[in-house]
């Protein structure tokens, strides 16, 4: 996406501010730096400069009948004062008291706790206007509630969005109307019934396509219809039911969850003439220190709409997955509920990573399909695989489907029917996507040392010395194939083996569809060095950008530490990014700063680490990649002359060559970080 957007606004939720800083309403310690937290996130959202924000509910921790309402209403009044943009406010539960059901732990909301709200903090509903589109904002605790407001608040709704029938509408709002689907039942984080069918209809029937909402301090994206909501992460904490998604051990200082503050931050929103591309800064715990540095926001990292680098992601964990939450002796006492893990999702979007891989099986199943649908709605395409030749029931589900798709990769064993041409030709243009072969080869039988068995399976080209391509000798354009597959082992660099795909493919008028595993070659050793991994994972990023014949999958986004192939992945199994997500996220940020990188990029061995060198613009843009932690990469200074810019890929902090003037000794400058250094901006 070209052009700029219309305007840029930010959405933050559930600040929690206690009446002091150092109150102790709550029995968790964290709970005592909610207000230290809302202030350096407000310090963030102004560093991004949005045109104005909203704060989507529970602005403070004490609820309405509390003595120490005023107390907190006065905190969150001075802290928010630092805001360089107007702010506008939602009523939460906090605010404004629980919705209407027996279940619920503290006061539902009523007319007094009502009038109080308003004494602090203003209207309950109302709506505004903004280069063309309106924003409105609701109480969804009056929802259920049976009061007077009720009625009005839900004879002003239907009257406003009739009124701006010719807009594009966003809907603000605290409670979502269901977490994981729409027919849930009701619990302490949805709206109940009969008001969510009512709200869901309303939406739908006035075509509202954009809805934010808070309470669940985590986050999930939903789609119902065609009206996309996005449950919001606190800034203050996370619900720690929640962690039950994970079903992993919580690290020493996350108090079960709780603290996880990898998972703390806010929106950023950008509205386009024909897309909404919201962004989630990450603001982590940085309350300590004196200079607090939120994760940086990347303005024009790759649109939803476009399809950007060709870099995607093997998601061989479950992704669609509802998990059970256990009833927990607080909140929700006397029923499960069900949520998905999203967190993936939000780090695929965080890198810039549109392209996803998957069994055809997910496109076969309805409520899989569903969320591919829903993810499609995110500028999110498919490469669906299969072994062997798919049936005649799927083949219809995915020629149905296929606008979600980039392409289908069948996997076959050798020899094939004499009749494949034919069959490959009639399946590519039934589907019209790319079709991608990919050889099946297994592994089975004793080792040259007569003891080890060895059980394996695995599919694609090993490189173009792979005797095995004599086979694919037959398979061209002219007989329905436009991509073959390649697999680059561990223990070859990353792009070398894309080169060498890519190089392989073109001479034959073919797409290499590239697969860079992360795991080792043998299914007992791991691969646990995140570095290594990570710097492979900058590797392929690159090639993603230089070389365009090549479409690049990393196998695989999260932790393997169970089963077989145990590797570093570029997130933890906590959803949470590792070094690999946030080279990637920063490599793609930076260079969405400069004009497209020209086909082609030399690789060079420099002393402790390598370098790729390409062109963007006539101008040099180096990619430096320490091979070890903690051990520099070495480079003559005279390679780069003066007055370069750079970021460092770890932490995406950009500046002038001078400010790493302090790693240079003589001609030699050292990296310890992946570092992208280029000329020719201003």
């Amino acid at each position: 996406m070209s052009e700029s957007p219309l305007f840029r606004f930010a959405v933050i939720a559930d600040s929690h501010v206690n009446p002091s800083d150092i109150d102790e309403i709550s029995p968790f310690a964290s709970h005592r730096l909610t207000n230290t937290r809302l202030r350096h996130t407000i310090a963030a959202v102004n560093a991004a400069a949005p045109d104005f924000v909203v704060h989507v509910g529970d602005m403070v921790h004490p609820v309405p009948e509390a003595v120490s309402y005023p107390q907190a209403v006065r905190m969150f009044r001075e802290a928010t004062a630092a805001l360089q943009a107007p702010l506008h406010l939602v009523p939460g539960n906090h605010d404004t008291g629980d919705k209407c059901a027996d279940y619920v732990p503290a006061g539902s909301i009523q007319e007094a706790y009502a009038e109080r709200y308003e004494t602090h903090f203003g209207q309950h509903f109302y709506s505004f206007d903004t280069h063309g589109c309106h924003f409105i904002v609701i109480n969804t605790s009056l929802i259920n509630a049976r009061l007077d407001r009720e009625k009005a608040q839900a004879a002003w709704l239907e009257a406003d969005l009739a009124a701006h029938a010719d807009r594009r509408c966003f809907l603000m709002m605290h409670y979502p109307p269901y977490v994981a689907s729409a027919d849930e039942p009701g619990h302490y984080d949805n709206i109940d019934e009969p008001g969510r069918s009512w709200l869901l209809a309303l939406l739908a029937r006035h075509q509202v396509r954009t809805v934010f909402t808070g309470h669940v301090h985590n986050f999930f994206y939903n789609r119902h219809g065609d009206t996309q909501f996005f449950l919001m992460p606190s800034t203050a904490f996370v619900r720690a039911d929640y962690a039950e998604m994970f079903r992993v051990t919580q690290p020493d200082g996350h108090e079960n969850g709780r603290n996880d503050d990898a998972k703390l931050g806010f929106m950023l929103v950008d509205v386009y003439p024909q897309a909404v591309v919201p962004r989630f800064v990450r603001t982590f715990e940085r309350v300590r220190e004196a200079d607090p540095t939120p994760q940086r926001d990347w303005p024009a990292l790759p649109a939803p709409l476009a399809r950007g680098p060709r870099l995607g992601i093997d998601l061989r964990h479950g992704w669609t997955e509802l998990h059970d939450i256990p009833y927990s002796s607080m909140l929700d006492e006397f029923r499960r509920k069900k949520a998905r893990n999203d967190y993936p999702i939000l780090a695929l979007w965080e890198m810039g990573i549109r392209s996803l891989r998957v069994p055809l099986d997910d496109l076969l199943d309805p409520a899989t399909r569903e969320r591919m649908a829903a993810l499609r709605q995110l500028g999110i395409y498919f490469t669906v695989f299969h072994f062997g030749w798919p049936n005649e029931n799927s083949l219809g589900v995915a020629q149905k489907h296929a606008l979600l798709l980039d392409g289908i990769e069948l996997i076959l064993k050798w020899p094939l029917p004499e009749d494949h041409g034919q069959r490959l030709l009639s399946l590519q243009a039934r589907l019209g996507v790319p079709v991608a072969v990919s050889r099946f080869w297994s592994a089975a039988g004793g080792s040259r040392d007569g003891k080890q068995i060895k059980l394996l399976v695995d599919h694609g080209y090993q490189g173009a010395d792979d005797p095995h391509l004599a086979d694919a000798a037959t398979l061209s354009p002219q007989t329905g194939v436009d991509r073959l597959v390649f697999r680059i082992s561990h223990t070859t660099p990353a792009h070398a083996g894309i080169a060498e795909a890519a190089a392989y493919c073109s001479a034959r008028g073919l797409h290499a569809h590239v697969h860079v595993r992360l795991a080792s070659n043998t299914p007992a050793q791991g691969a646990p060095d995140a570095w290594h991994n990570a710097m492979r994972a900058a590797q392929a990023a690159f090639c993603a950008q230089t070389v365009p014949g090549a479409t690049i999958f990393l196998d695989t986004l999260a932790d393997v530490d169970r089963g077989y192939f145990p590797r570093a992945g570029l997130i933890d199994r906590l959803g949470n990014p590792q070094l690999g997500s946030r080279i990637i996220r920063n490599l793609h940020g930076a260079l969405s700063e400069l004009p497209p990188l020209d086909a082609g990029v030399t690789w060079t061995p420099v002393p402790g680490g390598l370098m790729g060198e390409a062109r963007s613009a006539g101008n040099a843009v180096w990619l430096i990649l320490p091979e070890q932690e903690n051990a520099p990469a070495a480079l003559s200074s005279t390679k780069f002359g003066n007055n370069l810019r750079y970021t460092n890929l770890v932490d995406g902090i950009s500046g002038e060559s001078a400010r790493i003037s302090a790693s240079r000794s003589g001609n030699v400058t050292s990296f310890d970080e992946p570092v992208l250094l280029y000329a020719g901006r201003s």
